[in-house]
């Protein structure tokens, strides 16, 4: 299920592959799928977030491996909420162990999460939202931000009818992408411009099982 990346690819080239677009060489593909099932858990006295429909229980479907993508896809791994006509949506999740470490094209052996996300404001007012700096949390014991640099800038203040989305990266300090089973994304929503105390708020604590 590894897949790899040309040497001739540039760093940042190869983290925003979540986007899926671009050149062949370098889009990600959605035909065969890996299977993944979705559990969303909310975080404290928060009301809980409703998961998307996926299979139980079904064995995980191999990639189709290509020589030119470092990418191992979990297309089903799949979230949405909607709170005060804010929608939130994880649409997949992807792993590699063969990124390149430090920005290095030549040393491919760091390990990265990637999420795709969009947030959609459907109503006229304010939202303040950060999902670009989630806390990200593996099954392989990990605990860790996203990187600022190669994760596209999708947070800060969301205006009536705009939508956001991009790619969310994470480098991970144990490695081993490839073993996770499960990751856990926590992030927040707020009504308004984030400055006032008494403005609501939602905590996210999403689950999401890959394997």
């Amino acid at each position: 299920m590894k897949k790899t990346l040309s040497l001739t690819v540039a760093a940042i080239a190869a983290i925003s592959l979540l986007a899926g677009c671009g050149a062949d060489k370098t889009a990600i593909k959605d035909e065969t799928p890996t299977q993944a099932k979705v559990e969303s858990q909310p975080a404290k006295e928060t009301k809980a977030a409703e998961p998307a429909t996926t299979k139980e229980g079904a064995a995980p479907v191999e990639a189709e491996k290509k020589p030119d993508d470092i990418w191992t896809y979990y297309n089903d791994a799949k979230w949405t909420d909607t709170w005060n006509g804010v929608t939130s949506t994880i649409e997949k999740v992807v792993v590699t162990d063969r990124a390149p470490k430090d920005g290095n094209t030549n040393d491919l052996t760091a390990s990265a999460v990637g999420v795709k996300f969009k947030v959609e404001n459907t109503t006229k007012k304010l939202f303040t939202t950060y999902p670009d700096q989630a806390e990200l949390i593996t099954s392989t014991g990990e605990q860790v931000q996203a990187d600022m640099v190669t994760s596209d800038h999708i947070g800060g203040e969301i205006e009536e009818g705009v939508i956001k989305d991009g790619n969310i990266i994470w480098f991970l300090k144990r490695g081993h992408a490839a073993d996770i089973k499960w990751i856990k994304m926590k992030w927040y929503v707020i009504e308004g411009n984030g400055m006032e105390p008494t403005q609501d708020k939602k905590e996210y604590s999403v689950k999401l099982e890959l394997k």
